[in-house]
């Protein structure tokens, strides 16, 4: 997150020097976004076709820190935040808030279609490392969000790699303050894109180095970099050894205008103890005593998302959260899902609403055996936001609902299972059934996945298209739904012991669920709908769906493609969710998972 303009104030007064061989610590966060910044550093922005794929990030993840180690540099280990503090929380509201009117801009400028994939585009070429120069960015450059499953997908490269998977630590906080601490209590260097670093305690000889600034040199096998280390810039600057740094990031914090020398000139004067004593106290409470989560068994945590982490560790009594200066804010006691940033289609409904009753599942699960959390009846779940607001109340279901719900799902995924051709499309055949479920629910439109099937059948599925685009969004969320579910029940198990044996054999089916170097992609997609068609999906629609006869000429009308007065009036419904009503032979279970599970008996 970083405060702006301290790293470029500073930046003449560093040391540029060969990195001396050392131990370091990296940012885990920052190192995924460096990753990212280097695997798309040739390719064209504005084309989500060219996004690097997640095996490309991670395996250049690993040869990244394999080179720095060759070139003298040991890794002790990798933080990556599993928990973020309250008083972070406007600050994200804010970061969402842009991302979602970024991804409005991009569409109004591309709503014809996003750009195709350059035909000289190399997928997954190699990456130069250590390149010595960046591609200069506009700030009006329009492109979509990247990956929005990032930073776990580094991790799970990191975690299966034999020389780096002991070294990555999830920790209940910030991992800029962890790694302070790491090199205060230890020594080296952090490396980072963040320059709140500079602001916590490193100890005398620490310091922090960013890793754009990191160069290679062959010849002398050493790397080069400026290098911050807070007591050298404090002797160069003239100010306090102990406060004068904090003192001169508060007063650039408040305003980034100032010059260096004026900042410098105002934290010597003390100006800052004397005019806004209580706001420099609370600027320096994050860096003196952040608050963390509770400190869990390693096997509790290890092998969690940092957003599914989270929310675990949020779920857990109040008194087992420390913070140094409790804010009082009702927020506090919500319990807050942030969602991965999806590229859907704006003007549609979000795309993880499809997939909404699989994280309900997993929500119930988490919560249940908490007694303080009998009086949490929702999460409140972060996705697009377009002003500031407290999130989508999602209800979570009775703990004496759970195993009917758990049942439903495993017998759903079972019957999809045994009409399926290729057991990979059990989770996009779920996609589709939500997709489904969710315009029936509704009671207006045609489902969109049936609509890109029959286009599929005529040949007319255009990849570009944001209802394409939508509909691989959902599909995404479904699979990270079911990876979150899985998550939350072997997180249980480690906190309460055996689970039931419905949600026992739940737990051994998500096993078969894809790494997230295999979940749909853009380039991947248009593949999949095919195959979904070739391999007899349309046929097991068909067959989950036989009680209901609303829906099977629905299903018919993907396998044989009207003509195109029918068409068109289609392609309408399904683009603008539409307003004719789908209605169901009979009432409708309340239970999301019992449409297709119970048809068919």
């Amino acid at each position: 997150m970083g405060i702006p303009q301290l790293r470029r104030q500073l930046e003449r007064y560093a040391e540029r020097a060969v990195i001396e061989t050392t131990n370091v610590v990296l940012d885990g966060p920052a190192l995924a976004y460096h990753v990212l910044a280097l695997c798309s550093r040739t390719t064209r922005k504005s084309s989500p076709f060219e996004q690097p794929s997640y095996e490309l990030l991670g395996k250049t993840a690993i040869a990244w820190l394999g080179q720095i180690q060759k070139y003298g540099l040991s890794v002790s280990a990798i933080y990556f935040d599993s928990y973020l503090p309250s008083s972070k929380r406007p600050e994200r509201i804010q970061r969402l808030i842009k991302l979602t009117r970024d991804l409005i801009k991009y569409q109004v400028a591309f709503q014809a279609g996003v750009p195709r994939p350059n035909s000289h585009h190399t997928v997954d070429a190699n990456v130069d490392l250590f390149p010595d120069a960046w591609p200069t960015e506009k700030k009006t450059n329009l492109k979509p969000p990247v990956p929005p499953f990032l930073v776990p997908a580094v991790i799970d490269a990191l975690r299966n790699s034999p020389e780096f998977g002991s070294r990555i630590k999830l920790v209940p906080g910030e991992a800029d303050g962890f790694c302070a601490r790491h090199v205060r209590e230890h020594g080296g260097m952090v490396l980072t894109s963040d320059s709140d670093l500079l602001v916590y305690d490193l100890g005398e000889a620490s310091g922090v180095i960013f890793l754009t600034d990191i160069d290679d040199d062959t010849e002398t096998q050493k790397l080069r970099a400026p290098q911050y280390r807070p007591a050298d810039l404090c002797r160069r600057l003239s100010i306090k050894p102990d406060t004068g740094l904090q003192h001169l990031a508060f007063e650039i914090s408040r305003d980034p205008y100032l010059t260096l020398e004026q900042a410098v000139g105002k934290s010597k004067r003390g100006e800052t103890a004397s005019t806004s004593e209580e706001e420099y106290t609370e600027f320096m409470g994050q860096y003196l005593s952040p608050e963390v989560g509770s400190t869990l068994n390693t096997t509790q945590v290890s092998a969690l998302d940092p957003r599914v982490s989270e929310i675990a560790l949020r779920s857990l009594p109040t008194s087992s959260v420390a913070t140094s200066s409790p804010s009082g804010d009702l927020n506090d006691s919500r319990l807050e899902m942030y969602l991965p940033f999806l590229l859907d289609y704006p003007s549609r409904t979000s795309a993880w609403e499809a997939s909404k009753p699989t994280r309900q599942l997993g929500y119930a699960v988490l919560l249940s055996n908490l007694d303080h959390c009998n009086n949490i009846p929702a999460v409140f779940e972060m996705r697009r936001l377009q002003s500031i607001s407290s999130g989508l109340d999602v209800g979570v279901p009775a703990p004496t609902e759970i195993d009917g719900l758990g049942t439903s799902l495993l017998a759903l995924l079972s019957k999809i299972e045994a009409g399926m051709g290729k057991p990979e499309l059990v989770w996009v055949m779920l996609a589709i059934y939500q997709d489904i479920v969710m315009t029936m629910d509704r009671a207006k439109g045609y489902p969109l996945s049936l609509e890109l099937l029959r286009q599929d059948a005529r040949g007319k599925l255009d990849s570009c298209s944001w209802d394409f685009l939508h509909l691989l969004a959902q599909t995404q969320g479904t699979f990270y739904s079911l990876r979150m579910l899985h998550q939350i029940l072997e997180f249980s198990e480690h906190r309460t012991g055996a689970p039931t044996a419905i949600l026992s054999g739940l737990s051994q089916l998500l096993l078969r669920l894809p790494p997230l170097s295999d979940f749909p992609t853009a380039k991947t997609f248009a593949k999949t709908i095919s195959l979904v068609r070739e391999e007899g999906g349309l046929s097991c629609l068909e067959t989950l769906c036989a009680d209901y006869e609303d829906v099977i000429p629905l299903i018919k009308s993907a396998r044989e493609p009207q003509n195109n007065k029918k068409s068109k009036k289609r392609k309408q419904m399904a683009s603008d969710e539409g307003n004719s009503k789908v209605r169901l032979s009979d009432p409708r279970s309340s239970n999301p998972f019992d449409l297709l599970a119970g048809a068919g008996d």
